[in-house]
């Protein structure tokens, strides 16, 4: 038997498992392990040194670390079901996770100040003026991309300020092609009640001003029976990922073009913004929460962690400016 027909079979035993992961591992294993050497090798013969060199072979390519352990988390539980079996005596992916190499990608992020720009250039041009609420949004809640496309307006109170996190939505394709599912939230940690800030308030109630100024309210569309979604585009869906990318990307480069051009005016150097995604928002609305001292177990509930050593990775990546200044209020505080 080839490791990948004892994959699939895997895959038919995890009856449990979402629509959106099951999808998830058969993509993943068919783009990265299917057409290789070790995903066509008979398990019997399939030793240790055969799975490093598959991912140091992943490595060489140029690989994400991380593709490379969603790899080794695949193959990983895949063996062990054969030697559970007895097709095998010994799991050879066992240690071969550690020193995985491949590329390390560092994640961008915006400071206080930089974020602070962005969004007045946003909330000021007429072409990005419309992302401005998502953008704003994203950043007061530190909510997934998932969770905040698929935030309905029955979720928000804006009388208590509070929104529920209930579910949220995935663009993926599941054979019929690309289009919106709802989908219930990954983990229990995710079902959560978010406090609103003025500026999440304020978000809402721009989304809301625009979308009957632009007649967006009454182009409302379903989504597998559900329409009131909170942020929708000109045609009354909710945005996929990737629109809200480009739009960031675009709103960026628009930015960096004009401050360029402010400083070739002023004599000075042009301070530009870094590009960033969708997910970036997420990261950094949870270090704007970090700096400002929020304890990290109230951290952890809203960013809707299962696991406290998430949020506190947040806290080891303060930059030295904002150690120097936590420091310094704790001298005033003496």
């Amino acid at each position: 038997m080839a490791l990948n027909e004892l994959f699939h079979i895997y895959m038919e035993t995890k009856s449990n498992l979402r629509k959106s992961t099951r999808w998830f591992y058969t993509t993943a294993w068919r783009n990265n392990i299917e057409n290789s050497a070790l995903g066509k090798m008979r398990v019997s013969q399939i030793k240790q040194l055969h799975i490093k060199t598959f991912y140091a072979g992943l490595a060489k390519q140029g690989l994400a670390q991380n593709t490379i352990r969603a790899c080794h988390s695949m193959i990983l539980p895949v063996l062990e079901m054969a030697v559970e079996s007895d097709i095998i005596r010994k799991n050879p992916a066992k240690n071969c996770g550690k020193d995985l190499g491949g590329t390390k990608k560092e994640k961008t992020s915006l400071t206080a100040a930089e974020q602070e720009k962005l969004l007045v250039f946003m909330d000021n041009e007429d072409r990005y003026t419309v992302h401005y609420p998502l953008v704003l949004f994203a950043l007061s809640t530190g909510l997934r991309i998932g969770e905040l496309t698929g935030l309905r307006w029955s979720d928000v109170d804006l009388e208590s300020n509070i929104a529920h996190i209930r579910q949220q939505l995935a663009y993926l394709d599941y054979g019929d092609g690309y289009r919106f599912h709802v989908q219930d939230l990954k983990t229990e940690a995710g079902r959560r009640d978010i406090p609103l800030t003025a500026n999440a308030r304020k978000a809402l109630i721009r989304q809301r001003e625009l979308d009957l100024m632009l007649g967006r309210s009454a182009k409302r569309q379903e989504v597998e029976g559900v329409s009131d979604f909170v942020f929708i585009n000109s045609q009354g869906r909710p945005y996929p990922t990737g629109a809200i990318n480009r739009a960031l990307y675009d709103a960026v480069k628009a930015y960096n073009r004009r401050e360029e051009e402010k400083a070739v005016d002023e004599g000075r150097k042009a301070q530009r913004l870094p590009h960033i995604s969708a997910h970036t928002l997420r990261h950094i609305a949870c270090s704007r929460m970090a700096e400002s001292g929020l304890d990290p177990k109230v951290l952890q509930y809203i960013m809707g962690h299962s696991n406290i050593s998430v949020t506190m990775d947040i806290y080891t990546h303060l930059d030295f400016a904002q150690i120097q200044k936590k420091v310094n209020a704790l001298e005033r505080d003496e």
